[in-house]
């Protein structure tokens, strides 16, 4: 996995502390996509850690943070 590094896809929080983002992670045969707002943050090589994809999604969430998920699902 990629470090932590800033993009300008992600919208900032406003002046209330809060910001929303749509996140999509794009599984393809040789690669995956993370992308955040319609844009590609990252790339990764579907190999080794990360090539254990197919079947299988989730959510993490760290603490002191309210989520909202909407619109969840799974497409081939």
């Amino acid at each position: 996995m990629a470090p932590k590094t800033p993009n300008d896809a992600v919208k900032k929080p406003d002046s209330t502390g809060k910001s929303t983002n749509a996140l999509e992670v794009r599984v393809g045969g040789d690669k995956i996509d993370f992308v955040v707002n319609d844009a590609v943050v990252h790339s990764e090589a579907k190999s080794g850690a990360m090539a254990k994809t197919d079947g299988i999604y989730g959510i993490r969430v760290n603490h002191l943070l309210e989520v909202q998920v909407d619109g969840l699902t799974v497409s081939k």
